[in-house]
Order: structure tokens, then C-alpha cells, then sequence
């Protein structure tokens, strides 16, 4: 296995800061997310940030320190945990950056996300696929997360696309104004980026291809930083609308199931490499 890029490092913990900075930002300011209605009973769009900046600081960004201590003790699920988190902040901070309203923290998930790429493309390069098929052996339920990763791209494509599809035949284009344009962007990274992560790594462990265990194992963890997010979200919009936070209780089922997946994909597999152990975390550049 590759040694881990000093810079793929220092990037990540960058973005935990900007994650971290932005999030907390959020939870205390509330011109963080200016309300698109012009005379608001409830500023939802604040709430649901709030939700997710929430479950960044509880979840996503302790799961990526922890895995990056796991990864530099030789940590094969380490390694792989770390890249998946990436793969959540790529989505977030994308997401958070190309929605309106433009806010004071404009840049920051504009850093955010330009960060979180390279260090997610050099981690997942540093992973030898050949030797990880070989590492995890045939204990590793591969189908079972095969049919997982297919049905949440499934379900979350006809859930987009019912919408998209009807307004599309009823001729109803223009401009999306107000929550409508956050959910515009919603739809078309969840379409583009989300859809193709499960699509892939169903297709991937079913051929048995040597990237699958690769991208199935981004797809889970990146699945339960987002089940978190969306959790707490939409508890969270819920409770300052006045409204049950029950209401959040599928999304909660979803996240305990991806949850549950993830636990048996990553304990079926050992936790370093059976020929010793990995280098350090932080190698000079291009060490061997």
C-alpha cells in the first residue's frame, strides 16, 4: 500500500477547520443563511443548516480525525474511512457553495470543497485496489452492499426524478426563486455525483472488480455522514416550524441501516495489512 501524500494530510485537516469554522458559524449566526422570504415567520432554510452543520461537527469531522489516527498506526479501514469522509465534504461544501443565498462564509465552503477534492483523489490513488480485493478475501459481504448501493442510487434517482420528470412534461421551466433554487441544486448533485457513487459500486462489487471494495467502502461512509445530516436536518427544521420531529424518523431508518452495512463491510475485513505494517501517515513526498 502507497504511503499517504504528506499534502493529502495537510488538506484534510484543512478542510476540518473550514468544516468546523463554517459550521459553527452557522449554529450561532443566524444572518448565516438569510431567509429567501420576504417576511418569514420561520427561517427553514437556517434551520436545516443548522441541522447539518450539526451532525459536520458530531459526526463527519470526528469520524475524519479518528480515521486519519487509525490510518497513520497502519489502519487499512482507517485509510478508507478517512476517503469516504472527504467524499462528504466534497458534497457538502459543494452543495453549501452553489446554493443561494450568497453569505459571508461564501468562501470558505468555496475552500472547503476546492481542498477536499485533491485530497480525496490523492488518498483514493494511494490505495493499491489489487492488494485491498485480496486483503479483504471473500468475508466481506459484497453482495448484500452491492444490492444496498443499488437500491439507495434507485431510490434516490425516482425520488428526484418524479419531480423533474412531471414538471418537465407540464412545461413548467423558468428561474427557480427562493427554497425552490436550493432544491435545484439539491437534485442536480444528488443526480450527478450521489446516484453514480451507488450505481458504481453496486456494478462494481457484483463484477467483482477490483475498485469495488474501494467505492463501495466511499459510498458507505460517505452514506452515514450524509444519513446523519439529512437526520438531523430534518428533526431540526421540524422542531423550528413547530412541528413533530418525528417527522424525521425515515431518514433516520435509512441512516441506521447504512450504518449497519458499514459496520459489516469494515469489520469483515482485517484492519492492516497482514504483511506488516503500513508507513507513516505523514512520509516525505514521494517516499517509497
Amino acid at each position: 500500500m502507497k504511503p499517504v501524500p504528506r499534502s493529502a494530510v495537510l488538506l484534510s485537516l484543512v478542510v476540518v477547520l473550514l468544516a468546523a469554522a463554517a459550521s459553527l458559524v452557522t449554529l450561532v449566526w443566524d444572518r448565516s443563511f438569510p431567509d429567501p422570504s420576504p417576511a418569514p415567520l420561520v427561517n427553514r432554510v437556517l434551520a436545516e443548516a443548522r441541522g447539518w452543520s450539526a451532525a459536520t461537527l458530531l459526526v463527519a469531522i470526528p469520524l475524519t480525525l479518528l480515521s486519519l489516527r487509525a490510518a497513520s498506526r497502519g489502519s487499512i479501514r482507517g485509510r478508507l474511512v478517512w476517503t469516504g469522509s472527504l467524499a462528504y465534504f466534497v458534497y457538502t461544501y459543494l452543495e453549501f457553495a452553489v446554493s443561494p443565498p450568497f453569505t459571508a462564509l461564501y468562501l470558505v465552503y468555496v475552500a472547503a470543497f476546492a481542498c477536499a477534492i485533491p485530497a480525496l483523489v490523492m488518498g483514493a490513488a494511494s490505495i493499491d485496489v489489487g492488494k485491498l480485493k485480496e486483503t479483504f478475501g471473500a468475508r466481506v459481504p459484497r453482495r448484500a452492499t452491492a444490492v444496498f448501493c443499488l437500491l439507495f442510487a434507485a431510490l434516490l434517482a425516482l425520488a428526484w426524478l418524479n419531480d423533474i420528470v412531471g414538471r418537465s412534461l407540464a412545461g413548467t421551466f423558468g428561474w427557480p426563486i427562493g427554497a425552490d433554487a436550493v432544491g435545484h441544486v439539491v437534485h442536480a448533485l444528488d443526480l450527478g455525483l450521489q446516484v453514480p457513487l451507488g450505481i458504481a459500486g453496486g456494478v462494481l462489487l457484483l463484477r467483482r472488480r477490483p475498485a469495488g471494495d474501494l467505492v463501495a467502502a466511499v459510498m458507505l461512509v460517505n452514506g452515514v455522514c450524509m444519513g446523519a445530516a439529512l437526520t438531523t436536518m430534518v428533526a431540526w427544521a421540524a422542531a423550528v416550524s413547530g412541528a413533530r420531529v418525528w417527522s424525521a424518523w425515515p431518514f433516520a431508518v435509512a441512516w441506521a441501516v447504512g450504518i449497519v452495512f458499514a459496520i459489516a463491510f469494515f469489520r469483515a475485513g482485517p484492519n492492516v495489512l497482514p504483511a506488516g505494517r503500513t508507513p507513516s501517515l505523514l512520509p516525505v513526498e514521494g517516499a517509497s
